[in-house]
């Protein structure tokens, strides 16, 4: 039977140096856990011990500083832990992230953990926005999730949708607080996927937020008629769009997202401008057009 771990209640003042850690660590004369305040500093110096761990992912530690810097770091039970000698054995990419942020975060701190424990640490899945979202109850969460992450990366000016970053589930969770709108535009895009299945629903979801808050009784009308094809004769954008997506697909099986994305830019502008379109063409190169 493994030994209890004993936790402990906040630590003030906070430890400064190494020494102080470790002495804090060791005072039950076993495994134990702290609450403490950890500074940047004292992060350092612990990564000076991160001797044996697995490859730091840059993206992840961008997204803790994100979080970290914008005060939505939560005391969520996950802990920062460090073997008998002090050596850390999890949380690299957690120490990594306080330095950057230049900010001090409070969190749980396990030390006196034998060094084998670490095969067994991170063994779960990680939980997704849309795990988050399916436990506060959200309906269509993984659609949600799924416009939430496209369009959080439109905001950030990522035109080609190449930049390997994506919101944290704290950010978007705010950008829904702050756009519940989107939950609507989940609705339509499942709607028109289920009427017209070549185009996928975060990229109809996205194009819908976008397309409403410009005009959204034009944005009503383009999707239904996106969905159902009818009333459209030849030269229409819509029925450019729908032929394009469906020659592509069943000649390359697959289209990228931002195409998807430019075509039905691409042919929304050509609906707001009245402008006949035979055959809809989009640089592979080129950057979303901004909608009009």
């Amino acid at each position: 039977m493994s030994a209890a771990i004993a936790v402990k209640a906040p630590s003030y003042p906070a430890p400064r140096t190494l020494r102080e850690l470790d002495g804090l660590l060791s005072n039950s004369g076993g495994p134990s856990a702290h609450i403490i305040v950890l500074p940047p500093q004292l992060a350092a110096r612990l990564l000076r011990r991160n001797t044996k761990n697995r490859n730091l992912r840059t993206a992840v530690v961008e997204d803790y500083v994100r979080d970290i810097q914008a005060g939505t770091w939560p005391l969520n039970g996950e802990a920062i832990k460090l073997d008998v000698q002090g050596n850390v054995l999890d949380g690299q990419h957690r120490l990594h992230a306080i330095v950057k942020a230049e900010e001090p975060v409070t969190t749980f701190i396990v030390g006196g953990l034998p060094p084998e424990a670490q095969t067994t640490m991170d063994s779960g899945l990680r939980r997704t926005t849309a795990d988050a979202l399916s436990l506060a109850d959200e309906t269509n969460a993984i659609t949600v999730a799924a416009i939430l992450r496209k369009v959080w990366t439109w905001q950030q000016g990522d035109r080609r949708f190449t930049r390997r970053i994506s919101p944290t589930t704290t950010e978007s969770r705010a950008l829904l607080e702050k756009h519940p709108e989107i939950r609507r535009s989940a609705e339509i895009a499942m709607r028109t996927r289920a009427a017209f299945p070549h185009i996928p629903q975060s990229a109809l979801g996205t194009a819908h937020f976008l397309f409403n808050a410009i005009d959204p009784d034009e944005c009503a009308w383009f999707f239904q008629r996106l969905g159902d094809g009818v009333e459209l004769s030849s030269g229409h954008p819509i029925l450019a769009l729908r032929s394009r997506v469906t020659s592509e697909r069943a000649k390359e099986g697959r289209i990228a997202w931002e195409r998807h994305l430019s075509y039905l830019v691409s042919a929304w502008n050509a609906v707001r401008e009245n402008r006949p379109l035979t055959r809809l063409v989009v640089r592979p190169d080129a950057p979303v057009p901004s909608p009009k």
